[in-house]
């Protein structure tokens, strides 16, 4: 057997094949250093996603009571209400004077205006990066088909 029984075991000083001595130190120093960084960069993703959540569903409200005062198919508390429910999906719902409903005359044709407007809060509250709080607001007009 070519083999001896001692040559299997490992000796107490030597070292694994491809490990220098301080290898194991730089890793975590480099570790250490870039840490920081990555986790800046995962909340700033957290919160963009969080923030263009909120433009769509913002977006998405004042659509919808256009759309359906456009129909007549509701008063306008009924748009107000309609527009509310939709935004009650985000933190810190709004209350009934961030949504405006106007009905103005577009090119000779009655329409309708509806304006839903949000007030976003950061998740990560840096002076310095960005402000703790933004204002999202949109607005959509259609022609009433009455």
């Amino acid at each position: 057997m070519g083999t001896s029984a001692n040559s299997r075991i490992p000796r107490k000083g030597r070292r694994r094949k491809g490990m220098r001595r301080g290898e194991i130190g730089q890793s975590l120093v480099e570790l250490g250093m870039m840490l920081p960084l990555i986790l800046i960069l995962v909340i700033g993703v957290i919160e963009v996603n969080s923030a263009l959540n909120a433009y769509i569903t913002v977006v998405n409200s004042a659509r919808d009571g256009a759309r359906l005062g456009s129909k007549g198919a509701a008063t306008d508390a009924e748009i107000r209400t309609l527009v509310r429910k939709d935004l009650e999906r985000l933190p810190q719902a709004t209350v009934d004077g961030d949504i405006t409903i106007s009905h103005p005359t577009v090119n000779s044709v009655a329409a309708i205006k509806v304006m839903s407007c949000y007030d976003h809060e950061t998740i990560l509250q840096v002076d310095l990066l960005m402000p703790d709080t933004f204002r999202i607001c949109s607005d959509t007009t259609m022609p009433e088909l009455n």
